[in-house]
């Protein structure tokens, strides 16, 4: 039994942030009814390059766990089976413009008429109120507006986005939080409350120390490249043979390097004897390091520094941190059966409940694949009621096992 075992969600999000909220809360045992047009799909699916054109890598990993029904929204007959679906669901997740959903008719008053028991989850890209809020939004651009992409880069370089999509992915998982906190709220014997977030509160949030140095310290936020821009050394050095993270937080640490590469001198030295000093100094400091790191392959430097207890780690591409043995030891990737590609590989949730990881209770589905079998457990329709509906197009999906 998974915690969200009897929970029911309708998932009409599309791309990333709402996708990776309802993955999460299928993981956890909800039965996710992810709702796409029945001929265009979440258009993730169409992004990128893989093996498979129907369904891309960029849609895979982000929608497993979840059932499919292709529905036309716009279609009054599609918009009464929506309705008639929320009415026997606890939760409702969007990521549409705000007021999206009072367009369709399904303002505040009308969900709480069809399911006063209903938690509704909006993410949005600028919240839902102030100039911005009726301005779409991707992960990059909002980067951008965010002031994260600014810190990004080297110092004398372009700002730079982070490589993942990580705001869509940290707002789906503050999305995920408000609807299990709104869901306990409902357990408890309260009125479910609704749940909003938006992508740039999550670029705020993310940053709390940036933030607060600025708020609280008036200091502008710079772009320190790998550095940090509160501790030194801590950033990344060229070994002999690859590039080594470095990542020191005290004054004992700093005292054992010295010790561990002979360099008392270092310690001695005003300009680098606390780390206000060496942040002071960083620029200096990392000319006397730099040769210090040359000096030897990154496997002895790795050795060394745990020796120490001084934290570090190689600079590893994507295929080596899966190949790594601490990867492997923890059974992250898994082989995940398909009814049209065979399998194909994907990581699991990171949870784990009682020692145990939250297992793919299902690959993520083909566009439409479970219409015929959601509206028949779920809302009783007949054999006769859906042919009718997909003669006129308002369902369709696709012949799968």
């Amino acid at each position: 039994m998974l915690p969200l075992n009897g929970i029911r969600v309708v998932d009409i999000t599309r791309f990333i942030s709402g996708p990776f909220c309802a993955m999460y809360l299928g993981d956890l045992g909800a039965d996710v009814i992810k709702i796409e047009h029945p001929r265009d799909g979440d258009g993730t699916r169409r992004w990128g390059s893989g093996p498979h054109a129907a369904d891309n890598p960029y849609y895979l990993s982000v929608n497993r766990s979840k059932r499919s029904l292709g529905l036309d929204l716009k279609h009054p007959q599609g918009l009464k089976i929506l309705e008639q679906l929320i009415a026997k669901s606890d939760v409702l997740l969007t990521n549409s413009i705000p007021g999206t959903l009072d367009e369709m008719g399904l303002g505040a008053q009308r969900l709480r008429e069809i399911n006063p028991r209903l938690v509704s989850c909006q993410i949005t890209g600028f919240g839902d109120k102030g100039p911005d809020s009726q301005r779409g939004a991707f992960d990059f651009t909002v980067q951008a507006e965010s002031g994260l992409m600014s810190l990004v880069g080297e110092p004398e370089g372009a700002p730079m986005k982070v490589g993942a999509p990580i705001l869509d992915v940290l707002s789906g998982l503050n999305a995920c939080v408000g609807v299990l906190a709104s869901l306990m709220a409902r357990q408890a014997g309260g009125e479910p409350m609704k749940v909003s977030t938006s992508m740039i509160e999550t670029a705020i949030c993310s940053m709390p120390n940036i933030v607060s140095d600025y708020l609280v310290g008036g200091l502008i936020p710079q772009r320190h490249g790998n550095a940090h821009p509160n501790l030194m050394p801590y950033e990344i050095y060229e070994t002999s043979d690859r590039w080594l993270a470095l990542g020191m937080g005290n004054e004992p640490q700093w005292a054992r390097f010295c010790e561990l590469t002979g360099r008392a001198d270092l310690k001695a030295d005003p300009r680098f004897k606390v780390n206000t000093d060496r942040l002071a100094n960083r620029d200096v400091l990392n000319e006397q390091l730099k040769p210090i790191f040359a000096a030897h392959p990154l496997a002895w430097w790795q050795r060394a520094l745990a020796d120490a207890s001084i934290p570090c780690a190689a600079v590893n591409s994507v295929p080596d941190a899966l190949a790594s043995a601490q990867v492997q030891a923890l059974d992250i990737v898994r082989d995940v059966p398909h009814p049209l590609y065979g399998s194909f590989k994907m990581a699991r949730s990171p949870i784990s409940l009682d020692d145990t990881p939250l297992e793919i209770k299902r690959p993520p589905p083909c566009l439409g694949q479970h219409t015929d079998e959601v509206l028949t457990q779920v809302l009783g329709l007949s054999a006769a009621q859906i042919a009718q509906l997909r003669e006129a197009r308002v369902v369709a999906g696709a012949a799968v096992g």
